[in-house]
């Protein structure tokens, strides 16, 4: 059922957090509602069941994608539609981010170690590599790079590096 995907979703909330399962569930709805989305994803009986449960914390989080893999970390989910077709391990998607189609067969594919920024919007078919971060209201409507950051509407590569480990160099 995804068990290792919760277990490791549980444990990158707890850590930045700081706090245990209980406290994650009751104060954090992002963590509660992402926790609903993978249970309901795996089960239709838990899907029905849990229904209730979600109508009790309205969050204006939308999530539509059945490849998430582990470590998602959702801040302040407030106003954020994430519809793509794979969210790599680690990711970590701010407020009133957009993450969507820009029409019925063109959505996103986001890669490892991704940092989305409050208000980014990410449309259409496009790739979003390994290690990269995407600015606060940047608008990415192209493919970006692995270990890169890009800001801006629309959105340019300001700097890069060769790997996680390396520092950024910014790009002239």
């Amino acid at each position: 059922m995804g068990g290792g995907k919760l277990l490791a979703d549980y444990n990158r909330y707890k850590k930045l957090r700081n706090c245990g399962f209980l406290k994650l569930f009751i104060v954090y709805p992002e963590f509660r509602y992402q926790l609903f989305y993978r249970l309901r994803l795996h089960s239709p009986a838990l899907r029905i069941l849990l229904k209730p449960l979600q109508l009790l914390s309205p969050l204006n989080l939308y999530i539509n994608c059945s490849d998430i893999d582990e470590g998602l970390f959702i801040e302040h989910g407030f106003s954020t539609i994430i519809s793509c077709r794979h969210i790599g391990r680690n990711c970590w998607i701010n407020q009133q981010v957009t993450i969507g189609y820009s029409d019925k067969t063109n959505c996103p594919h986001i890669g490892n170690n991704v940092e989305i920024k409050a208000g980014a919007k990410v449309i259409g078919g496009v790739k979003i590599g390994d290690d990269v971060i995407i600015g606060a209201n940047a608008v990415v409507v192209k493919d970006v790079p692995s270990h890169s950051i890009v800001v801006g509407v629309p959105a340019k590569v300001i700097k890069i590096r060769n790997s996680i480990t390396e520092k950024w160099i910014k790009v002239s």
